[in-house]
């Protein structure tokens, strides 16, 4: 049996084909995700990513030996991208990118206004980026994109729809849109009515359910079989967290990429103030079971920043070579996030600092934060980590390795799948076939092992 996992990235789609019985993957392909810039900001054209991921899964079948083998198909992507739909289920208007400002005014404009009382706004404040204000900056610099779509959902929804499925929307998705209920599991009807939104709300499904087969003419394109199964999937960041295994709360998922996420499990929805100095996102993880806590830094935004003005012109190693000849604690320079996280500070510059000195003090900063993002979070949930588990590019990085274990000083381990979002859809569309013969799929990793030694010290 072989499923197909896709992964609907910031910057780049993947695409691979997990042999059900082995564990192993027997093919991936890479393109770049299609987005442009224009007046307004970013945004994706929803039937070109569509055809990416057509392309994509056409490379993976052909060259796979068995192709008759495989049985489903799932999808992810990034949430908080919304796609408007019109009466014939087509894309009206352009994705607005999940990190795109737009929706900011309007999502303050609401929390202030129509959300302030909302019982759902109270107990999970919504966040700027999600979907609703999205929907509201259109209705509002948009009007005849607005006014032509009758329905909207997740640009990864969308996908799976495009390829056969049924129009939904995921647990986990629509937990980034603000208008859902996540003890329910359903969307909230004051919420929704508070904004003025008029457009239908996608049916809402588990991840992990069987939504349609893939459509005759895509599968001849694709060359799979006629019969192969869509199935919805979920954010990137929990269907990667749930390929690598996690599936315990006393497991902290690390996703370092453009984004670096901490994501453990609960058995129940904190409260609103539970974070402290931090936000808190929440929402229903993939296995339809439990609920996620999750805080986010824009670690390789930060890191890109700093490499770009630094080290433009050096290849990696040279750099981590340089930066790792400095000792610890960066000779009393230090960089620290404001707890906002959007903001960071350079302190105790001297004159005579080189561009090693201030990339360390940058990443010692970052992994700083980082512990006590970790440690918050195993406060509010009241469940021990007994292993930090890793994964994304940084995690290759043996210096980027040593730094997190001394300043965790935590039992961690990396995986070693370098798709696991994509990987984590193939298992999800696995199990939803054959639930037991997806139970203990999960990707290799490897023990890194503790550090126990403070190499700087910790946010106040």
């Amino acid at each position: 049996m072989i499923c197909l996992g896709v992964d609907i990235g910031t910057t780049h789609t993947k695409a691979l084909a997990l042999d059900v019985a082995t564990g192993r993957t027997l093919a991936l392909k890479t393109a770049s995700t299609p987005m442009h810039q224009d007046e307004h900001g970013h945004s994706h054209r929803a039937t070109d990513v569509l055809e990416v991921v057509i392309e994509l899964l056409a490379g993976v079948v052909g060259s796979l030996d068995d192709p008759g083998a495989i049985v489903a198909l799932c999808a992810v992507s990034v949430g908080e991208e919304v796609v408007l739909l019109d009466e014939r289920q087509q894309p009206v208007g352009d994705t607005i990118a999940w990190f795109d400002p737009r929706g900011t005014l309007e999502a303050e404009a609401f929390r202030t206004g129509p959300g302030a009382d909302l019982a759902l706004s109270q107990r999970w404040p919504p966040d700027a980026t999600f979907s609703i204000f999205k929907l509201l900056w259109t209705r509002d610099h948009e009007p005849g994109a607005y006014a032509a779509a009758v329905s909207w959902t997740d640009l990864g929804d969308y996908v799976l729809a495009g390829l056969g499925g049924e129009v939904v929307m995921d647990w986990s998705h629509a937990s980034r849109a603000g208008a859902f209920d996540l003890l329910e599991r359903a969307w909230d009807g004051d919420t929704i009515t508070a904004a003025g939104l008029d457009l239908a709300f996608p049916r809402l499904v588990p991840s992990g359910t069987i939504i349609g087969h893939l459509e005759p003419a895509i599968a001849r394109r694709v060359g799979c079989p006629p019969d192969v199964s869509i199935v919805s999937g979920g954010h990137d960041h929990l269907c990667a967290a749930f390929g690598a295994g996690v599936r315990t709360s006393a497991e902290l998922f690390l996703s370092a990429g453009t984004s670096e996420a901490h994501l453990a499990l609960i058995d129940a929805p904190l409260g609103v103030a539970s974070g402290g100095r931090y936000r808190i996102d929440q929402g229903c993880y993939v296995d339809a079971e439990t609920w996620y806590a999750h805080i986010n830094i824009h670690s390789g935004h930060f890191f890109r920043q700093w490499r770009g003005l630094l080290y433009a012109d050096v290849d990696e190693d040279t750099m981590y070579a340089e930066v790792a000849a400095v000792p610890v604690g960066s000779d009393g320079v230090t960089f620290e996030l404001r707890d906002a996280l959007r903001h960071g500070r350079l302190d105790g510059v001297p004159y005579t600092a080189g561009r090693e000195t201030l990339m360390r003090a940058i990443l010692e900063g970052l992994a700083r934060r980082s512990a006590d993002i970790i440690d918050r979070l195993e406060q509010v949930s009241g469940s021990p980590y007994g292993l930090i588990l890793a994964a994304g590019h940084p995690t290759r990085v043996p210096f980027w390795r040593e730094l997190r274990m001394t300043t965790y000083g935590r039992p961690m381990a990396g995986v070693d799948e370098p798709e696991p979002a994509a990987f984590g859809a193939a298992v999800i569309a696995a199990r939803a076939i054959d639930p037991h013969a997806a139970s203990d799929l999960l990707a290799p990793r490897t023990d890194w092992g503790t550090i126990r030694q403070a190499a700087t010290r910790r946010p106040g």
